[in-house]
């Protein structure tokens, strides 16, 4: 029965360890602490101004649920890359997206060849979303930008990979205007077999 408490410790112990190891860390930056610091050690958020407000994505765990996790999908034969970052703005519930081509992600390793590489987001082969709650018209606002992927880097195991990194774009809105999406910055750590697919 003692072995059966200690063994029964050990695994909640470990439960709090891995739940607390992936919960974003959100540290204000020093210059508009609405928007977290630039950062590049996976600390599981991002944020930008979008006009005169702030979307904002910082990990969390609950009961069997999840929020604000990003999501990695890569198509190899169609050379297409979807990157999604769940968050929420003033309104609620809002997702940032870049739907990218011609970088040969063909495995959760080719996400490392990311590192330095700025992509123009030209609203053609390349694009940035801004999709408010779960309105699928806004796929039809492609955002002309661009996303710089400063840091990709292997975590603390192979099945993990840090990606970090800046963007900004704007989209038109569907009854005329533009939103802007500036300042934005992102740091993530993802994992092959959690948030990355291929398709």
């Amino acid at each position: 029965m003692r072995n059966f408490g200690a063994i029964h410790r050990i695994m909640l112990g470990l439960a709090v360890v891995i739940f607390y190891s992936c919960r974003g860390i959100f540290v204000p930056d020093p210059i508009d602490p609405q928007l977290p610091k630039y950062t590049e050690v996976g600390n599981n958020v991002a944020g930008a101004f979008i006009d005169d407000g702030f979307w904002k994505s910082v990990i969390k765990y609950g009961f069997l649920t999840d929020d604000d996790v990003p999501n990695v999908t890569a198509w190899p034969l169609g050379d297409s890359l979807r990157i999604s970052f769940g968050g929420e703005d003033k309104e609620g519930r809002s997702n940032i997206e870049f739907h990218l081509e011609g970088l040969r992600i063909n495995s959760f390793e080719d996400l490392l060849g990311l590192k330095d590489k700025k992509i123009q987001l030209d609203g053609i082969s390349n694009s940035g979303y801004y999709i408010k709650g779960y309105d699928q018209a806004s796929y039809s606002n492609k955002g002309i930008g661009q996303i710089y992927f400063r840091n990709v880097s292997r975590s603390d195991t192979i099945s993990k990979v840090i990606i970090s990194g800046t963007f900004g774009f704007s989209v038109n809105k569907p009854g005329g205007g533009i939103v802007k999406i500036s300042y934005g910055r992102f740091d993530y750590t993802l994992s092959n077999t959690w948030n990355f697919h291929i398709q």
